[in-house]
């Protein structure tokens, strides 16, 4: 290991030494760094008790009976256009055993049959033909269809001795029935054979119900929230700590030799100390209130901790440019805040998959589609395990793969922020220093050897060089060379100091 490198190990072990006996005598401020994490998994605990997911059972195949069981006395059926081809298909419809006690409307325009809709909610059934052959049935939704959108709500209950499904309703609420009776009386218009007593007496069954576990839209939602914010408190300190050392500390070490990289490294391995711990606490909190059951340990708290880095680097980054404490933290809660958010769209499926992978750039975003998924593996009760030739088990190594490259890339933006940017008297680099940096630090290498040999070698004293002892050769913190100053006088330009050695 060379010179360069112990003194870079040196400075960041001198410097988390350091930061921890701040720590430690920051008793108040390190209390709240922990407390408040703690507190909002209790809170968040105590939400869930209270919330509780429902598991339901898998249960076999059931019958739902005939079609011609269904009771059509309450139905009423409006249908556009009124036509001699319609009034046909209707009136056979009208003559149906099925059909007793219902009443069937023809409606001249949209309008008139949104009327009766509406003074009628919700039993209209309507029929709009196209042709003889087409038409579209209009139905008030969630009353005889369901709502086929992607849920993590239950779609099967259980309600006095029986068993129900969303899917279900399509038999249960008549739209089967009079999508059956119009085909008949097409048939038979078409045909002119009668099929109508034949497709009635068909029997459907309900398949087979998986198991699963419901959770209610808020729990999911407020659960989500709560993760988003819980390493805030961390990131708040972290800030003001970077931040204020930054304005009064890191000159005067820059001037004993600290290394900029050892500064960040410092600070970056005490807060990574704290997300660990505090993503441990949150994972057991998770795991044992079973806000989460089929995933296992390891995959939460993973998920946890790479994005507590992720934060801590994109904290470094908001301190690199905004240069505040305040500004720092509004920045940091509105990006959680806001990218977390539009997070939810992965929660409900609402976004294709190529832009959830662009819009992970942002390590709330990701976080949140992370944990999305382990929530819908929940609910559909397979969980997320290693190894898994499954694609769900892979879309978790790409969310983790995300949030590791979120937090360098946040780290490196951080530290050429932080090289460009003046802060204070400190000197900053041009933004196109890195193309150059090779031959820099080549030129940097020369030079230091150049000096090592001059000062290793035996010189005689002379007026301008005094020799350095050989205990202290090699461990200079500040070493001057070619030092000038010139006057211009009447003769010219007088050389009052010319290139000595301090």
């Amino acid at each position: 290991m060379g010179i360069k490198q112990r003194s870079l190990y040196q400075q960041t072990q001198a410097l988390l030494h350091k930061n921890l006996l701040m720590k430690w005598r920051m008793k108040i401020d390190s209390l709240l760094e922990l407390s408040i994490p703690v507190l909002l998994g209790l809170h968040m605990s105590m939400i869930s008790h209270f919330t509780k997911s429902t598991h339901f059972s898998e249960k076999p195949p059931q019958t739902l009976g005939r079609l011609d069981q269904f009771n059509s006395s309450s139905m009423m059926v409006v249908y556009m256009p009124i036509s001699n081809t319609t009034q046909n298909i209707m009136s056979r419809i009208a003559l149906s055993p099925f059909m007793k006690g219902a009443s069937i409307i023809g409606a001249p325009n949209n309008t008139y049959m949104d009327d009766i809709f509406m003074e009628n909610f919700p039993y209209p059934v309507g029929i709009i033909f196209n042709d003889i052959f087409s038409y579209n049935i209009k139905v008030f939704p969630e009353y005889s269809v369901p709502q086929l959108e992607e849920s993590l709500s239950a779609h099967c209950w259980d309600m006095f001795d029986d068993f129900s499904c969303e899917l279900s309703r399509y038999w249960e609420r008549g739209f089967v029935t009079i999508q059956t009776l119009i085909n008949a009386a097409i048939i038979e218009m078409a045909t002119n054979h009668s099929v109508m007593e034949e497709l009635m007496s068909v029997t459907a069954i309900n398949m087979k119900t998986l198991p699963f576990i419901s959770k209610d839209y808020f729990q999911n939602e407020m659960f989500i929230l709560f993760c988003l914010l819980y390493f805030s408190p961390i990131i708040y300190f972290l800030a003001l700590n970077v931040t204020r050392e930054r304005k009064k500390c890191k000159d005067m070490m820059k001037i004993m030799g600290l290394y900029d990289s050892a500064f960040w490294l410092s600070w970056g391995l005490l807060y990574a100390g704290l997300v660990f711990i505090i993503s441990i606490f949150i994972t057991v909190m998770i795991t044992t209130t079973e806000i989460i059951v089929m995933t296992g340990f390891i995959i939460i708290f993973t998920l946890f901790f790479l994005y507590g880095l992720s934060l801590i680097a994109l904290s470094f980054l908001m301190s690199v440019l905004l240069q505040k404490v305040a500004l720092t933290n509004l920045m940091m809660f509105l990006i959680t805040v806001f990218w977390g958010c539009v997070g939810f769209t992965a929660l409900y499926k609402q976004l294709p998959s190529y832009l959830e992978w662009i819009l992970s750039i942002c390590s709330p975003f990701a976080f949140t589609s992370g944990l999305s998924q382990i929530i819908h593996q929940d609910y559909n009760l397979n969980g997320v395990t290693f190894p898994d030739p499954s694609e769900e088990s892979y879309v978790i190594i790409a969310t983790f793969s995300a949030l590791v490259f979120d937090g360098l890339v946040y780290l490196v933006l951080a530290l050429y922020f932080d090289k460009i940017l003046p802060y204070q008297s400190e000197l900053h680099h041009s933004p196109l220093f890195f193309l150059n940096s090779s031959s820099c630090f080549q030129h940097w290498r020369t030079k230091n050897n150049v000096i090592e040999e001059d000062l290793d070698s035996e010189q005689p004293s002379v007026d301008y060089f005094e020799p350095v002892a050989p205990e202290l050769q090699g461990k200079e913190a500040i070493r001057i060379r070619n030092v000038k100053k010139e006057y211009k006088g009447k003769s010219g330009k007088v050389e009052a100091l010319k290139g000595p050695i301090l």
